[in-house]
């Protein structure tokens, strides 16, 4: 604007010099031009100044707040399987670690920024992504890491051993459930015979008391007959007249009894039997049988 007002002022002093034969008209024309540059001059100083005063200086932007977080890209776990993931940021700031395969975990930069994070038994390589925010920033890193080859294999190890344990356990149950299965089996067909056995000694307790109870009926049975024959013959006698002694009898060679009857059950441990008359058995002193 500076520049612009001196354009003026030079153009006023030329058409000075062009008109010197109206001196008043030229003066006039010369302050008019002057005027005019002087209060661009003015506006452009103020415009300069308005516009300057809302740039930040370079000292205010020194001043202004950046967020720094230092870390290694790659961390290793010890034999234990412990990674330990150490940096620096701003003091008293906010941490969080967000790892594969591993809980999210926070923490806070101490007075001297400083941090450190910790994971345990890492078996395996991985990632994570490491942000701290301090003040309304946020910093994130990405970093990795390496699980110790010693702890790979003693992890691998325990694993293995794990599996073999695993698969005797299923085996030791498979066997015992087909042990338990077979004795059930056993139980059951012990029990089946038994019943067996105990349905047949049924059956044939049944058919023995059946049988008994027949037999039991047939000697009631012939038992009476015998009496009923036994009270007929007595009747028969009875009728007879008391000197009929041409009636014929049984009798054994060394008892003292007659009998009418030959299957009388006195006879039966005879040797043999002779019929003679009743008259000559009682002259031989022979009685009646008593069970006739």
């Amino acid at each position: 604007m500076i520049e612009l007002a001196l354009s003026c002022v030079f153009i006023g002093l030329l058409m000075f010099f062009t008109k010197k034969k109206s001196f008043k008209k030229g003066i006039s024309l010369f302050l008019a031009i002057g005027m005019v540059g002087i209060i661009l001059a003015g506006c452009g100083a103020t415009s300069d100044e308005l516009t300057k005063a809302d740039e930040p200086t370079t000292t205010q932007k020194a001043k202004m707040p950046k967020l720094v977080l230092k870390s290694e890209s790659t961390f290793k776990s010890d034999e234990n399987g412990t990674v330990t993931i150490t940096g620096k940021t701003k003091p008293n700031a906010e941490l969080t670690l967000v790892a594969s395969g591993q809980p999210d975990q926070a923490a806070t930069s101490d007075s001297d920024g400083n941090f450190s994070f910790e994971m345990t038994e890492v078996p395996y390589d991985g990632t994570a992504v490491l942000t701290t925010t301090w003040k309304g920033l946020n910093k994130s890193k990405d970093i990795t890491y390496e699980a110790n080859q010693t702890y790979k294999a003693k992890v691998a190890k325990i694993e293995q051993e794990k599996q073999v344990a695993e698969a005797k356990r299923v085996e030791a149950e498979k066997q015992e459930q087909a042990r338990i299965a077979e004795a059930q089996r056993v139980e059951t067909a012990r029990i089946a015979e038994e019943n067996r056995k105990a349905e047949e000694k049924r059956v044939a307790d049944q058919k023995a008391a059946a049988e008994k109870a027949r037999i039991v009926a047939e000697q009631k049975e012939q038992a009476a007959a015998e009496q009923r024959k036994a009270e007929q013959r007595r009747q028969a006698k009875e009728q007879q007249p008391a000197d009929d002694q041409g009636e014929m009898v049984y009798i054994t060679a060394t008892g003292k009894r007659y009998h009418f009857n030959q299957n009388c059950q006195g006879l039966n441990n005879s040797n043999g039997e002779t019929q003679v008359t009743l008259s000559n058995a009682q002259s031989r002193g022979l009685t009646k049988c008593k069970f006739e």
